[in-house]
């Protein structure tokens, strides 16, 4: 296992006011660091790698499909522009040495037709993520497909969803992302969940009910943790907390209240939280 943290937490972008809090989170326990990547700038994406690397910190990255680069579209300019879009955010990926490219990778975030999804998009989608396995698996990448609560898509809301769908991909650098807050809205049990993914499932986001304090929510831990081991994942798991520092994210993720004060408020006691419940000695 290896325990990173999300840098959403400050922003949707990059910026070099990061670099001082890689040095604390080096400092609290933490492997790596989640970075996200979509309209990332090479010159900010080498600022990032090397600092990291200076730390011995590795990386995995976060991205998202668009309303212009929307992998279910009926329009097929659209769903190019989404197989190209996925390809910038891989070689962004790759750019910033993260072996990992996780997110709703799958749709567009918060657009949704008032119905479910239809056959027609789950072929889709298929296409197009294979497409971009493809060009992952060239990468040495993996590209992680993660289910949102219904509040922010229609598409995929659940661990089984998204194992039928990366299965029907069927290509070996396609995986499922499993987050804990989403999971913990839509799914009856952590446990059966976990089972539904199990053969797929290839990362980890740790997020509490309310995207504040681990432990300080509503998320059934034990049982998510237990389950981790039985179904043997031994990949990230990533630290996900959101905050209002980046007032723009923090309004599209709708986090209308400060959870904490600052990101040591929630990222040291979530390294120490992380590694207890797995079962090995905090730093």
């Amino acid at each position: 296992m290896k325990l990173g943290f999300s840098t959403l937490f400050w922003s949707g972008a990059l910026g070099t006011d990061l670099v001082p809090w890689f040095e604390r989170l080096a400092e609290w326990g933490y492997d790596g660091v989640e970075l996200p990547v979509v309209g990332a700038e090479d010159a900010e994406l080498d600022r990032m790698r090397s600092a990291l690397d200076a730390l011995g910190l590795a990386r995995t990255a976060v991205g998202f499909a668009t309303s212009e680069a929307n992998p279910i579209s009926p329009d097929p300019a659209v769903r190019a522009a989404a197989q190209a879009h996925l390809l910038r955010l891989m070689d962004n990926a790759r750019r910033l040495g993260a072996e990992v490219l996780a997110g709703p990778l799958h749709s567009a975030y918060a657009e949704f037709t008032g119905t479910g999804p239809s056959e027609d998009e789950k072929a889709w989608c298929s296409d197009v993520l294979h497409l971009a396995a493809e060009a992952a698996g060239e990468r040495g990448l993996r590209l992680g497909v993660e289910f949102l609560n219904r509040f922010e898509c229609y598409f995929l809301t659940t661990a089984a969803e998204t194992h039928a769908l990366v299965q029907r991909v069927g290509h070996p650098a396609l995986c499922t992302v499993y987050d804990t807050h989403h999971a913990h809205i839509e799914e009856n049990s952590p446990a059966a969940a976990l089972a539904a993914c199990a053969s797929t499932l290839g990362h980890v986001q740790v997020s509490e009910s309310h995207r504040g304090v681990l432990g300080s929510g509503q998320v059934h831990w034990e049982e998510t943790f237990r389950m981790l081991h039985e179904v043997g994942y031994d990949g990230w798991l990533v630290v996900e907390s959101f905050s209002r520092s980046d007032p723009e994210l923090g309004g599209l993720l709708r986090i209308w209240r400060d959870l904490m004060r600052d990101a040591e408020d929630v990222a040291r006691p979530g390294a120490r939280f992380v590694r207890t419940h797995w079962g090995q000695s905090p730093s």
